[in-house]
């Protein structure tokens, strides 16, 4: 959507309200002439007319709201003279760059007890016509139809109607959300509307029921949804034929330009846009339009017979970074006007935690001179174009992540400043800096700490280092009371930015994330070697490693002489000197040979050649001596500082016992070989005697006697 087209939408909404009041004062003047009304009663009516809105919403008097108009907000169009009156009434839009302030500050207005609510409210109560009793229940709810709405005319901004009164008792479509009692007893305090705003998520895969939420605030949700309205006229203050109208604006969001890494673009003409937002609107219980992008104007010829009941729901996208809509009831007696603007909320975290952590988890953050680099002003936007980059001035997505594996000091808490609106339009953005400084006008709108309140902060054995926070362009790079801290755009506000994911965005992020650091006070480490004679070895080395057995840069050089203790100013400096080097993996630093270890757990091993016989051990009364030191460095939390003291002395290696000659074993008798015993060829077997085979003689007959 163009520019042309974002200031008629705001154009439209502004002529909704003008021309509401524009009635309004003609009406009064009307009911002036007719009624011999003077014309101190007619400026009276008119000063009834207020910015009457929900829980959250604020009440404001726009002319207690200093109007800066831009160029959003400004007709191309001549001013009619209807307009003219109501804006010499004082009852245009307030338009102010820190209107947000103003809003978010503002009262409650009248606004009731929150009743349960599941979104969808069910009819039970019944209200009857102006003036009747209430307390009776009606057996068959009433509510408009068709016939109550009379088209009489429609074009690109706006549908007109005219109201048919109904004639029966309205039934009060939503009393789960306003009971008829809230009505009753807000009315009898005088009170003319009573209304509630609800936002309720879309429905999600792992939400797929979502409940509706009172709002409490004029922030924005971060989510999809519907902003639902609820209100309640009190049109009893005239009657019989007595012009009155409703009117209701479309919703319109107003976003700015996005670049592809996140990151967003001051407000400016050409990063603004603006877009219609889909409206249901519904009176008296009837639903008049659905998803509309014009506005509703609803007159009757006769003063309103019954409460009337709105209800307004407004299509949501959770990358709406401002959202607003206007609604209206004027009669002869007041103009009661809603003005509605919702915008994206920020705020920021400062951690508290160590510079040697920070500068291993981000060496990127760390520029050439040792310095932190603060988080925002430093990206270069690598994967930005160079048109990309000549578009507007950017606002970094980076602040917006943590340092990944930094953990804060141990005790200490990271402090987060108040919620603070944010939002851009095309003459400049409505914000608030990062951080307090001597007459802050905006201090008594979100608290935020000063910069010393963040680096005098007392850690017990650390002292400040550094930040990494944004500053503004000003000579001394401080926060102050001037146009760079304040108007100019930069990094150094509360702002959002936004997680992308295939060039489009998913996430509105809303908090920024800076780093305090400090370093702990370390310890010297003094190692020496002990001879025989009591004298120290000199040019004697040793060998350092981490809590992982990992070596610490290379051998040290022992101390032979006497060692002082150094006071903390001192050793700040030292920490500070340009000829002090990190030890690996930032353990400690190393400064003329001698070794300062911040805490943590160590080994140390002596490299000292021994006397033959002898091996060197740590210096101890206890009889398991050992060849190496596990020291633990602590905290130097007093107000002198200690040294670490590790002294090897030479320990006569014990002579191995000589082992008991084992008994010689008796020799095992070889074995005697046997001989091989020729073969001998297995005799052959004899042959078996053929059987005799002489035949037996024949017998000889013996004769007969």
């Amino acid at each position: 959507m163009n520019k042309r087209t974002g200031l008629m939408l705001t154009t439209t909404m502004m002529g909704i309200a003008t021309a509401a009041c524009a009635f309004c004062v003609s009406q009064a003047a009307n009911a002036s002439e007719s009624s011999t009304v003077n014309s101190a009663n007619v400026t009276q009516n008119l000063g009834a007319v207020s910015f009457n809105s929900a829980d959250g919403g604020g009440h404001l008097n726009s002319a207690s709201v200093k109007s800066i108009e831009s160029t959003e907000l400004e007709n191309p169009s001549k001013t009619s003279k209807l307009q003219k009156l109501a804006q010499n009434s004082k009852y245009s839009e307030p338009t102010s760059e820190k209107i947000h302030k103003t809003l978010l500050t503002a009262s409650t207005g009248n606004v009731l007890k929150n009743n349960s609510l599941d979104g969808n409210a069910k009819t039970q109560n019944v209200a009857k016509s102006v003036g009747e009793d209430r307390s009776v229940h009606e057996e068959t709810p009433v509510f408009d139809t068709a016939a109550n709405y009379k088209k009489t005319g429609e074009d690109d901004n706006q549908i007109k109607y005219t109201y048919v009164n109904n004639t029966k008792k309205i039934t009060n479509p939503f009393p789960d959300v306003i009971s008829d009692d809230e009505i009753e007893k807000a009315f009898k305090n005088k009170e003319t509307s009573v209304e509630k705003i609800y936002f309720k998520p879309a429905a999600t895969s792992d939400n797929p029921n979502p409940k509706s939420e009172l709002v409490r605030n004029r922030f924005l949700k971060n989510v999809d949804g519907e902003y639902i309205v609820y209100k309640v006229f009190n049109t009893g203050r005239v009657s019989g034929k007595n012009e009155s109208q409703i009117t209701s604006s479309q919703g319109v969001s107003v976003n700015g330009s996005i670049s592809k890494d996140g990151s967003i673009y001051a407000g400016s003409e050409q990063t603004i846009t603006a877009s219609a937002e889909p409206v249901d609107f519904e009176l008296n219980g009837y639903t008049v339009a659905k998803n509309c992008k014009k506005s509703i104007d609803i007159r009757s010829e006769y003063a309103f017979k019954n409460y009337l009941y709105l209800k307004l729901t407004y299509k949501y996208k959770f990358n709406f970074e401002r959202f607003k809509f206007v609604y209206v009831y004027c009669d002869q007696a007041e103009c009661n006007t809603s003005y509605n603007r919702y915008f994206s909320a920020a705020d920021a975290q400062f951690h508290f935690v160590d510079d040697l952590q920070y500068r291993a988890k981000n060496p990127n953050g760390v520029d050439k001179y040792g310095k932190l680099k603060q988080r925002g002003n430093s990206d270069t936007h690598p994967s930005l174009t160079d048109a990309d980059k000549k578009r507007g001035t950017l606002m970094s997505s980076v602040p917006f992540y943590e340092i990944a594996g930094l953990a804060d000091i141990s005790g200490t808490s990271a402090v987060i400043t108040d919620k603070a609106a944010f939002y851009r339009t095309d003459s400049g953005d409505g914000k608030t800096s990062i951080l307090s400084f001597d007459k802050d006008p905006d201090i008594k709108h979100a608290k935020r700490p000063t910069l010393a309140d963040l680096t005098g902060k007392n850690i017990p054995g650390y002292v400040y280092w550094d930040n990494d926070i944004d500053k503004p362009q000003n000579k001394n790079h401080e926060f102050a009371n001037d146009n760079d801290t304040k108007v100019d755009p930069g990094n150094h506000y509360l702002s959002f930015a936004y997680e992308m994911k295939d060039g489009k965005p998913v996430k509105r992020l809303t908090r920024k994330h800076y780093y305090v650091t400090f370093r702990a006070i370390p310890t010297q480490l003094v190692v020496k070697y002990k001879k025989s004679d009591g004298t120290f070895e000199s040019n004697a080395k040793y060998e350092l490693l981490d809590s992982g057995n990992a070596k610490i840069g290379n051998e040290f050089a022992a101390a032979s002489g006497d060692v002082t203790t150094s006071n903390k100013e001192a050793l700040v400096n030292m920490m500070k000197s340009s000829s002090t080097t990190f030890l690996k993996g930032f353990t400690g630093y190393l400064s003329n040979g001698a070794v300062y270890l911040i805490p943590g757990n160590y080994t140390v091993k002596p490299t000292a050649q021994a006397p033959e016989g002898y091996e060197w051990v740590v210096d101890s009364n206890k009889q398991d001596t050992k060849t190496s030191a596990d020291i633990n460095i602590g905290l130097q939390t007093g107000n002198t500082t200690a040294l670490q003291f590790i002294t090897f002395v030479l320990k006569k290696k014990p002579t191995p016992p000589i082992p008991a000659p084992s008994p010689t074993p008796e020799p095992t008798p070889t074995p005697t070989p046997v001989p091989e015993t020729e073969s001998k060829p297995e005799p052959k077997p004899e042959p078996m005697p053929e059987p005799d085979v002489t035949p037996e003689p024949e017998p000889i007959p013996v004769p007969d006697v």
